[in-house]
């Protein structure tokens, strides 16, 4: 299992399973190959996935009743027709988007996967392992909170499993991808640790030459593919997040559950969307590129200064790339680190706010027609 995560091939297999990775590995050559039949299977599985997300987006746009629950109030199914399409839409743009650029991912995925060869340890290892436990965990939390939630909301079967098939496909796909993302991070925050060190022993012009390359595809391809993706994904689970609270407080705090029921479904829709924002915080977290790009600086004061042409090498080197950030972003929208949690949220609990504004609003409009 160790060689199988030191060379990511497990999440490899999982993304080409899912049609949005197809390409052969190469383990001795550390190369992705896009054979004929890859890219016949790609093609078809996009071709799948753009006319099956298409399809129920049209049938919620043309039939939003059926999504209704019967248990909900009017903002609440509104709402929840609104993340569906919004899910599908998603899905759509997300294959379309892997397939055209499918050239451009697999180069920098193959550069990283020389890397991750060349520079990882067994804890980075163990890391790839963790991260997919995590991600399988939190699959299963998803289904199961989906199944009893939309079941004993009083869903019809046809659109219960409509919505069970996109929402559970939607979080394997985009969770897989934000798990690969995350790793691809901790491969290049452990080739700057590899630098790093061989900073620390002496090597300075290998060293240097190592780290500005990492970064330079931290700050450009890195940025430019995996960027894009990302803008869509927290873009949806930024919709996403206020459902499970707002669900809790119109329909279980309003006693509309019976007190068998009530527990159950409290404790469903209070967990609604943590699988989601697990991820995503564990996407903004993980920031050890930065961490150790900035160790670069400590590491070069204390090289002793010889008189010679290394001093002026080093005062180069800290004058012209000291200051340059590995900042990762959602194609410029806003940075992928730790700094954009809290203003997440923020957006989120404003979006409560407003939601809850909108019920009272309809409980106000349902008092005033009674009279």
């Amino acid at each position: 299992m160790s060689n199988v995560c030191r060379d990511l091939r497990l999440y490899l297999r999982l993304l080409h399973l899912l049609g949005m990775m197809c390409w052969h590995f190469d383990s001795e050559q550390c190369r992705l190959l896009a054979t004929p039949q890859s890219e016949r299977y790609a093609l078809a599985y996009m071709g799948l996935m753009l006319a099956a997300s298409t399809g129920c987006f049209t049938y919620a746009h043309l039939r939003p009743h059926r999504f209704h629950l019967s248990i909900y109030n009017r903002t609440g199914n509104f709402y929840e027709t609104l993340i569906f399409r919004c899910t599908c839409l998603v899905l759509f743009l997300l294959y379309l988007v892997m397939y055209v650029r499918r050239h451009r991912h697999k180069e920098l995925v193959q550069h990283l996967l020389r890397l991750n060869r060349r520079c990882l340890g067994s804890s980075t290892d163990r890391q790839f392992l963790h991260n997919l436990i995590l991600y399988g965990v939190l699959t299963v939390v998803c289904f199961g909170n989906y199944l009893h939630g939309y079941s004993r909301s009083g869903l019809p079967l046809v659109p219960l499993i409509l919505v069970m098939v996109v929402y559970i496909y939607a979080f394997s796909v985009l969770c897989l991808l934000l798990v690969f993302f995350v790793c691809l991070k901790q491969v290049m925050a452990a080739g700057l640790i590899h630098y790093n060190r061989q900073l620390e022993q002496g090597h300075l012009a290998p060293g240097l030459r190592g780290r500005q390359q990492i970064l330079m595809v931290c700050m450009g391809e890195l940025n430019d593919c995996f960027g894009l993706l990302m803008l869509p994904i927290v873009g949806l689970v930024l919709l996403m997040a206020p459902s499970g609270p707002f669900y809790l407080i119109s329909t279980v705090l309003e006693g509309k559950f019976g007190p068998d029921e009530c527990v159950s479904m409290f404790l469903t829709s209070s967990t609604w969307d943590t699988p989601w924002m697990i991820m995503l915080v564990l996407m903004l977290r993980t920031n050890g590129t930065a961490v150790e790009a900035n160790k670069t600086a400590k590491i070069l004061a204390k090289v002793p200064r010889t008189g010679t042409g290394l001093d002026r090498m080093i005062e180069k080197f800290l004058l012209k790339n000291l200051r340059q950030q590995p900042i990762l972003t959602a194609y410029g929208f806003f940075a992928l680190d730790k700094s954009t949690l809290f203003k997440l949220f923020t957006a989120i609990f404003t979006y409560m706010v407003i939601l809850v504004q909108f019920k009272e609003m309809e409980n106000s409009t349902k008092t005033v027609n009674k009279f």
